[in-house]
């Protein structure tokens, strides 16, 4: 990809994030927020067929990000590993407030389940678990999640890891 569309893929984000801080997702428009990232409608369409596809690559690029920064800090246990996962949302306690307000938590469970599956065979590869039961866990640790970031972090990130220890079979 060139650094013009890049770019351009950052202005259109960075603009739809801004528009799902002060309405809903469904009320958005795609000339709202090509107007407000300052692009033309067919920049926009160069990059995207719809609005839909502008949060799906930006989950993808923060998953492809998360399995790198294992790779960088050489996480090898899953305790580091999910730790780092919930640390992410805790130091961006909006997004995922506003990624389930817009109605994507379908969405962000499955990403989360995708990733979580290549996690288990890149670095868990000893641990044989059918998809069923990799989606149930991924299940686990996405409800607590949304638990989490619905009543703001509150509950230690040492307690979670702590019952995700005990309680998922990872």
């Amino acid at each position: 990809m060139n650094m013009k569309s890049l770019h351009t893929q950052q202005q259109i984000e960075h603009a739809l994030f801004k528009l799902l801080q002060k309405k809903p997702y469904t009320e958005i428009s795609i000339a709202e927020i090509t107007r407000k990232a300052k692009v033309s409608r067919t920049s926009f369409y160069r990059n995207y067929d719809q609005k839909d596809e502008v949060i799906a690559q930006f989950l993808f690029n923060r998953y492809h990000n998360f399995i790198a920064d294992i790779d960088q800090h050489n996480l090898r246990t899953f305790k580091q590993q999910l730790t780092a996962y919930l640390e992410f949302f805790k130091d961006n306690p909006q997004l995922m407030k506003l990624l389930l307000d817009a109605g994507f938590e379908g969405e962000l469970l499955n990403f989360q389940t995708k990733y979580l599956k290549k996690l288990m065979s890149v670095y868990h590869s000893d641990v044989h678990l059918p998809d069923y039961a990799i989606a149930y866990q991924s299940g686990g640790i996405y409800m607590l999640l949304v638990w989490w970031v619905k009543q703001n972090y509150q509950t230690s990130l040492t307690d979670l890891i702590t019952y995700a220890e005990k309680h998922i079979m990872l």
